[in-house]
């Protein structure tokens, strides 16, 4: 089985000029078009989460699906916004994390306890990519924790991605079969429809290739995803009971797979409303 995700896309080589403390740096970068939210297909170095969030929101079209437009065209529109971000108080995050606008606030806390915000504080919460990082018997938990500080009317929003896709090779199967929750989409419905006090619940679906088999953006997935198995080698090469060098056989494998077999993956948004 195959998928189309094939839009009007075409490629440019263009250059970019930028100025800074009066140098002035030109670089050669590639333009996937569109006639929204162009690409920049450049090298990203070490920064996987710059590039995983040009991908998705390049594969969606949109950062988020729930329909909050009416309240960002009647006030709560940036600068006029507070945003929080909450992660697990992690070293390497603290390091990592870049200096950001007086409107955001990081929070760092156990994202498995009670999050340290009032009742209704917020009017859209939106969780990304949290598979990999709670177990399967607290996502009910953290759906009624989320829900709790969510405002009457407000809408929450998960996305994630189902790291188990179709016309996989064994290498690509052997590797994302090894990690938590790897068809956690099917879970992401049910678990908005456990609490009571959310409604309008609503499912939306992207499938996307990996590879350079159907379109530009499957090289941007493929890249994403060779970085995120480069990053866990370390931990994740024992787990399936090879060396270091095999491992990094395997990868090149899972290079020659994904397009040999015309791999693809699906990703999910779903979102409800909190009732009164």
């Amino acid at each position: 089985m195959g998928c189309n995700t094939s839009k009007n896309i075409s490629t440019k080589d263009v250059k970019i000029i930028i100025s800074k403390d009066n140098v002035v740096n030109t670089i050669s970068t590639t333009i996937i078009d569109d006639e929204k939210f162009p690409f920049p297909k450049k090298d990203y170095g070490g920064d996987r989460l710059a590039l995983q969030h040009h991908i998705f929101k390049y594969i969606w079209q949109s950062n988020f699906s729930a329909p909050v437009n009416e309240k960002l065209e009647t006030g709560a529109k940036y600068p006029n916004s507070s945003f929080f971000g909450v992660e697990r108080p992690t070293s390497v995050l603290r390091n990592l994390t870049p200096p950001v606008p007086s409107s955001v606030s990081l929070q760092y806390c156990d994202i498995l306890s009670r999050l340290p915000f009032e009742d209704e504080t917020f009017d859209f919460i939106y969780v990304r990519f949290m598979a990999s990082e709670i177990p399967d018997n607290k996502f009910n938990d953290i759906i009624n924790e989320l829900t709790r500080i969510l405002k009457i009317d407000g809408y929450l929003e998960i996305m994630d991605v189902d790291v188990r896709g179709g016309n996989e090779g064994i290498e690509t199967q052997e590797f994302m079969s090894s990690g938590k929750n790897p068809l956690i989409t099917e879970s992401l419905e049910p678990l908005l429809h456990s609490n009571s006090q959310l409604t309008s619940i609503t499912t939306e679906n992207q499938v996307y290739p990996i590879g350079n088999w159907d379109n530009p953006i499957g090289e941007m997935t493929l890249k994403n995803l060779l970085m995120v198995l480069k990053q866990i080698k370390i931990y994740l090469a024992p787990y399936i009971k090879v060396n270091e060098d095999e491992y990094d056989r395997k990868l090149l494998n899972i290079k020659e797979e994904v397009n040999f077999f015309q791999t693809y993956w699906n990703s999910m948004r779903v979102y409800g409303k909190k009732l009164a």
